[in-house]
């Protein structure tokens, strides 16, 4: 019998297996009934996910990360994602790491942590005593890239523990993958690593690879999006014979979208991403005070429009990028937001300033949204800001746009700070 243990309650403060978990698997006096060792839970098959299966998974998980537009500031950083989640770190937040479907710290890191526990039993008719058990930690760190359609994946076994014919047992961790395509998540032969238990216990390191095929980055052929959902599994094998079970799932999402300034790549697509403006930054403070107007008192705001709602404040209430439909960008801000600035508003230019949009034009959420969905005219807020001020936020957002491979139709939200 293997089992996977996911949870706060299998591990102690410092990410380890918690002592009732080892002292269970070592008991080498208990009884347990057959029918129990009979019953083992069926074996996953990984299906593939679409973008709004993985946008509901998200949201159902509470899966959300954020990046503050200082970071992501005019010239002071690359495009580069540069945040990727250590194995210590992964470690030491097992709140977010040890659930069943793990952390994503972001578009770039994955991790999940558990307790692996492989027991072997010779039974009788109504009862089976143990003969051998294996319990293990096990870390699963995912990798995915700018720059690269490839996701890497590093499984880690330790705080090993094994009696009885387990002490020589053969464990195999292996990733499934269910891509969208055939040659949406192909392996090339690293898809699985086999070692004896004093093989892990000398190195428990696995590495395993995977990568997407697609032509070359061009507007001609689009984003050329695939997906793979991931699915692992451990197999272990002794004289009492072989088990299995299953691990941890999640799914990347593999594109080529010329338009971002690194034109290939991959992301972990199951959570919800937001970038934070906040009110104290003096490049951007009143873009931040706008849109937290437009977000908490849009009754307030301009145009004025009875029962308004502006999008864009959560992850159940996102905005979207607009990235191909110019023309619709162009009616965002020049047919509707712009309009609206003059007529309240009459020489605001003449100060210096900008007619600021919230949501932004370069969104689907922008001020011309009622003339291609069902929502009536005015979701929208505009105010004069200083030039300098607007285009630097505007400029953070395009800068993220590119850094976060946020794609066209992609949901994310804003998030101010004080």
């Amino acid at each position: 019998m293997v089992r996977t243990l996911t949870g706060s309650q299998y591990l102690d403060a410092d990410g380890k297996p918690k002592a009732a978990v080892r002292a269970d698997a070592a008991d080498k006096n208990k009884k347990v009934p057959a029918e129990s060792i009979r019953s083992a839970a069926p074996d996953r098959e990984p299906v593939v996910t679409s973008e709004a299966q993985a946008r509901f998974l998200a949201l159902d998980a509470g899966a959300e990360y954020g990046t503050p537009s200082e970071q992501v500031a005019t010239g002071k950083v690359s495009t580069l994602q540069e945040d990727d989640i250590t194995l210590e770190e992964c470690r030491s937040n097992t709140d977010k790491s040890g659930r069943a479907e793990g952390w994503i710290k972001n578009h770039f890191s994955y991790c999940q942590i558990g307790v692996l526990v492989a027991e072997q039993f010779r039974c009788w008719s109504i009862f089976c005593v143990p003969v051998g058990a294996f319990s293990a930690r096990v870390t699963h760190m995912g990798y995915a890239y700018q720059g690269l359609r490839d996701v890497d994946w590093k499984v880690y076994f330790d705080e090993i523990d094994a009696w009885g014919v387990s002490e020589a047992g053969l464990l195999t961790v292996e990733a499934e993958c269910a891509g969208s395509t055939s040659d949406a998540c192909v392996s090339g032969g690293f898809d699985r690593v086999v070692k004896t238990v004093p093989q892990w216990q000398a190195n428990g390191e696995a590495t395993l690879l995977f990568t997407s095929h697609a032509d070359p980055p061009d507007a001609s052929r689009g984003e050329q999006v695939k997906t793979g959902t991931f699915q692992f599994e451990y197999d272990f094998r002794t004289t009492a014979g072989n088990k299995e079970a299953d691990g941890p799932s999640t799914s990347v999402r593999f594109d080529s979208a010329w338009y971002l300034p690194q034109k290939q790549g991959s992301i972990f697509d199951r959570v919800t991403p937001w970038l934070s403006y906040s009110t104290k930054d003096s490049e951007v403070n009143e873009s931040a005070w706008h849109i937290r107007d437009a977000q908490d008192h849009p009754e307030s705001t301009y145009p004025r429009i009875d029962g308004k709602h502006i999008p864009g404040a959560s992850a159940s209430d996102p905005l979207r990028r607009l990235y191909h439909d110019t023309q619709r960008r162009t009616w965002n801000r020049e047919r509707f937001a712009v309009p609206v600035c003059q007529a309240q508003w009459p020489g605001y230019p003449e100060l210096s300033q900008d007619c600021d949009e919230y949501p932004f034009s370069a969104t689907y959420e922008g001020a011309a949204r009622h003339l291609y969905q069902d929502v009536p005219y005015g979701q929208f807020s505009v105010r004069p800001v200083l030039f300098s001020d607007n285009q630097e936020a505007g400029n953070r957002l395009g800068t993220w746009y590119g850094r976060d491979r946020i794609l066209d139709g992609d949901a994310f939200y804003v998030k101010i700070v004080d």
